[in-house]
């Protein structure tokens, strides 16, 4: 795929306009019936409407079996989602009747409608949702490379000393490691990880890292390509003479639809692949550093459930989190389907797990901060995250929380709410 293409933004006015009018000139010309008696005219009209109907049927019947009754993608549709659907499905529907009884040049419009209806449509979605920034990304055309890594990165000064070097560079840098699952077996996609400008010399001092999750379904390259993590790392760099945490987003996950739950299972001992493969992965191959303080867990949905699992339950490894939209605990599908393959079966298991009770057990934690916002819209978790927030001050975190406004269940909220914990956490750190 060419350059150009693959980092075409398809988020923006420039690109969805055009793709929008060619589809609606299409369908303008397919709607125009062919010319003839008065009979043939209502009966082809009549034809063309009940096809459509059809057409817009599936569509919404599509969107309510996948999102409704199969739950997918952990989240209701939006009206924006429905009605993409709905008229696309309405002139795909126009598109199938025209390629039979019509002339040769309305076949032809027809067949290019449907490639033109489905982009559209997809586009539509695609900016609601906030996932896919660039056509590349659709792919998997990323253009990011694996880290150039050595065995036992040592830090050097603490962050209160620290003054940028001459040459230092002026943003982050971005790539791919794959992190294996020594102790816990796990077999994990590769990391997605960003070093800041000060972890790039020669001699960089000791750097707070992030450890953060994707949603589900979903990969690593999610926190970066739909979250924006990087541009609002590179930001924060520049307030701080080059100094951010040191990002690594491990795959929790598996694969893009399953959810092992960042539990221990028969699904894979997700929670040791995090706490012991992946802390001691960066501690030797990063310049990170050793205080919990400087230890965070962040996420968005499932990902944001996890970072909530995390922080409660390792409050030695963990001394702070970022949780945009999160469940209130472990989940995959219903309750007893969680219960069955998360817990051997085991209800009292179940429910010992949840970060309110595991809190509960731990009573206080009394250098521990944590960030918790939520979409004003989301209608499935808005309530979660508020009955977290309240857990966590009860047992004595440093609990920010924000309701971010006219924002649902997506990556919009997932990247406004990774930036919002980005600026809280920023003087937890200490960054310089």
């Amino acid at each position: 795929m060419p350059t150009w293409l693959s980092a075409m933004p398809i988020e923006q006015q420039a690109v969805l306009v055009p793709v929008y009018l060619v589809a609606a000139a299409l369908l303008v010309v397919l709607l125009v019936p062919r010319i003839g008696t008065a009979w043939r005219l209502r009966t082809r009209i009549g034809v063309m409407a009940l096809a459509s109907g059809i057409g817009a049927l599936v569509g919404w019947l599509a969107v309510w079996w996948t999102v409704d009754v199969q739950d997918l993608f952990g989240a209701p549709a939006s009206d924006v989602i429905r009605g993409a659907a709905t008229a696309a499905g309405a002139g795909l529907g126009l598109a199938v009747v025209n390629l039979f009884g019509t002339r040769w040049w309305r076949k032809v419009i027809a067949v290019l409608a449907v490639p033109a209806l489905i982009a559209g449509a997809g586009l539509m979605i695609n900016r609601d949702v906030a996932y896919y920034p660039r056509f590349g990304d659709v792919f998997g055309i990323t253009g990011v490379k694996n880290l150039a890594l050595s065995q036992g990165s040592v830090a050097g000064r603490s962050l209160s000393s620290w003054l940028p070097p001459a040459g230092m560079p002026k943003q982050g840098t971005l790539g791919t490691a794959d992190i294996p699952g020594t102790v816990s077996g796990w077999h994990a996609r590769p990391a997605w990880i960003y070093l800041p400008p000060a972890a790039q010399v020669k001699h960089p001092p000791k750097l707070p890292v992030v450890v953060a999750f994707s949603g589900e379904p979903g990969g690593p390259s999610d926190v970066f390509l739909a979250g924006n993590m990087q541009q609002r790392l590179d930001a924060l760099a520049a307030k701080h003479r080059g100094v951010a945490p040191i990002v690594v987003v491990p795959d929790q996950l598996g694969a893009s639809t399953k959810n092992p739950m960042c539990v221990n299972s028969k699904l894979g001992n997700v929670a040791t692949y995090v706490t012991v493969d992946v802390r001691d992965w960066i501690l030797q191959h990063l310049p990170a550093s050793t205080d919990r303080r400087a230890w965070t867990v962040a996420g968005f949905s499932e990902g944001a459930t996890c970072a909530v699992q995390f922080v409660s339950a390792d409050p030695a490894i963990f001394g702070s989190a970022i949780a945009v939209s999160p469940e209130v605990g472990p989940l995959n599908g219903s309750v007893a389907h969680t219960i069955a393959v998360g817990f051997g079966g085991s209800r009292k298991r179940y429910l010992a797990s949840m970060p309110v009770a595991v809190m509960h057990r731990t009573k206080r934690y009394p250098a521990t901060a944590i960030a918790y916002s939520v979409g004003q819209n989301d209608r499935r978790y808005g309530k979660d995250a508020g009955t977290l927030a309240a857990a966590s001050r009860a047992v004595g975190m440093h609990v920010s929380y924000r309701v971010l406004p006219n924002l649902a269940h997506n990556w919009n909220t997932g990247a406004a709410g990774l930036d919002y914990g980005l600026q809280v956490l920023a003087s937890w750190w200490r960054l310089p």
